[in-house]
């Protein structure tokens, strides 16, 4: 029997072996790895955890795709600070509610295939539905 779970990308550690064929990280979810480091660690332990043919999908927004100021300027200071140009610190308010401070990565192209360099991982190919966003698909090495 097949199953889908929607759950914390960190959770993925309490997993034992081969535990998934596939890992679906669509709604521009590739930034819930917060930056490469985190991103890194993760990738360890979903090649682990997933089976020999296991894919990842994984959408993404290339920032660098702008010409707005703001944005190039936040790029700028980001790598001053040793951070990626699109590492953006983000929470989430609705109403009276707010919560904690977190990073959420936007990566290029490249740049996710840096990340998933080392890790078991490598990107096959791109689905480009639009401008700047994209799906990787990522297989085992």
């Amino acid at each position: 029997m097949k199953k889908a779970m929607v759950m914390s990308i960190e959770e993925i550690k309490k997993f034992r072996p081969v535990s998934f064929d596939t890992v679906v990280m669509f709604g521009n979810n590739f930034g819930l790895f917060g930056g490469a480091q985190m991103a890194k660690s993760l990738l360890k332990h979903m090649h682990e955890r997933t089976s020999d043919d296991a894919l990842i999908l994984a959408e993404s927004l290339d920032p660098y795709n702008t010409k707005d100021p703001v944005h190039l300027d936040y790029h700028k200071l980001n790598r001053k600070r040793g951070r990626m140009g699109g590492q953006l610190r983000i929470r989430i308010r609705l109403r009276n509610y707010v919560g904690n401070w977190f990073d959420y990565l936007l990566a290029s192209r490249a740049e996710m295939r840096d990340i998933f360099r080392g890790t078991g991982w490598k990107v096959s190919r791109f689905i480009e539905p639009n401008g700047s966003l994209y799906i990787g698909v990522i297989e085992k090495e």
